[in-house]
């Protein structure tokens, strides 16, 4: 039987020479051997969180008042329409 590519130990292989997570237990101090992301954490300790969601602005000073006079000049155009 020829030896064919095995794609298990493919990855294993290339996660062997990745980063790990420096998440590490508190118990026992064994370090996680999950592959760290950009961060220096796994996706469990932390690399998905990206912080805090930006704010979208709809409901600022500014943007109510916005709207507001919009809201105004529209119901003008609506009494000269009609």
């Amino acid at each position: 039987m020829k030896n064919q590519p095995n794609p298990m130990r493919e990855a294993r292989e290339a996660l062997a020479n990745h980063p790990r997570c420096g998440a590490h237990c508190r118990t026992t101090n064994a370090r996680c051997k999950s592959a760290a992301m950009a961060n220096g954490r796994c996706r469990m300790h932390g690399g998905k969180s990206t912080g805090r969601p930006t704010t979208h602005g709809q409901r600022t000073k500014a943007a109510k008042a916005n709207r507001r006079e919009a809201k105004d000049v529209l119901a003008q155009l609506d009494k000269l329409t009609t």
